[in-house]
């Protein structure tokens, strides 16, 4: 049996050089598909389990060819090669990992918060999400290095189209504390920022995110319905900033880059 204290160990987002990204977030249902396996190009959500020295990504699933009654499994087995406090190395050693990782070796992931480049020097980034067949809201946004926020959205009560919340819905401006200023730079600092790109991925049903991002005097433009692991917690925090900061109701409209 493994201990509670060993899967700890491996809990957390941990990121390659080469963009991928292994989400370890839930190491106790075995149906649970929070926890993420990725490439540059691939992102799976799966269950999690460890085997040994082998961390186990299974996506588990019965068949309606069985009456629902078998459960079949799919194993991405990674053995682990190397851990310090910091740094996981490990080797794909089912076929699904070796075709999942492109036949490559040995893979060296680093835990994200510890993953960071203080070379970037942040200037201004802007946000927007589209709607979707639901109550996705319509989110603009723009931050600077002065941590001035602007956001412009319009923003529904519940889970239909039926009503516009009028209180969350408009222009509004504020200044980020520092405490979340700060949380910004760390995250834009340990995203793999200068070799982020986002997947040309197509859909009908889901939001299109788009980031614009002004860096060490250079812009990164990233759009993708489909964006990938590595930059949600950068979508999450500007998705939820309006929750986080105060704001105040502005009759200003701005013009923001798309």
């Amino acid at each position: 049996m493994t201990s509670y204290g060993q899967l700890d160990k491996f809990k957390g987002t941990w990121i390659s050089s080469s963009r991928d990204v292994m989400v370890i977030n839930d190491t106790l249902n075995k149906y649970c598909n929070s926890n993420m396996l990725c490439t540059a190009d691939k992102d799976e959500g799966m269950a999690f389990f460890l085997l040994g020295d082998t961390l186990s990504f299974q996506t588990r699933y019965y068949s309606s060819e069985t009456n629902y009654k078998k459960l079949y499994v799919e194993r991405y087995d990674l053995i682990v090669l190397k851990q310090t406090d910091t740094s996981l190395t490990v080797r794909p050693s089912s076929n699904l990992s070796k075709e999942f990782f492109n036949k490559r070796t040995n893979l060296t992931f680093i835990e994200q918060k510890f993953n960071k480049d203080r070379s970037i020097s942040f200037e201004k980034i802007i946000y927007h999400t589209t709607s979707c067949f639901g109550s996705c809201p319509t989110i603009e946004i723009e931050i600077d290095n002065n941590r001035n926020v602007y956001l412009k959205g319009e923003f529904y009560k519940g889970d239909s189209m039926d009503e516009i919340d009028i209180i969350k819905s408009g222009q509004f401006f504020g200044k980020l504390n520092d405490t979340l200023y700060k949380e910004l730079i760390n995250i834009l600092q340990t995203c793999n920022l200068k070799t982020l790109t986002f997947p040309e991925k197509e859909g009908a049903d889901a939001p299109v995110t788009t980031l614009i991002i002004y860096y060490n005097g250079q812009r990164k433009y990233l759009k993708s319905m489909f964006p990938p692991t590595i930059a949600s917690k950068l979508i999450e925090f500007l998705y939820l900033v309006n929750e986080r900061t105060d704001l105040t109701r502005t009759n200003e409209k701005r013009i923001i880059e798309k």
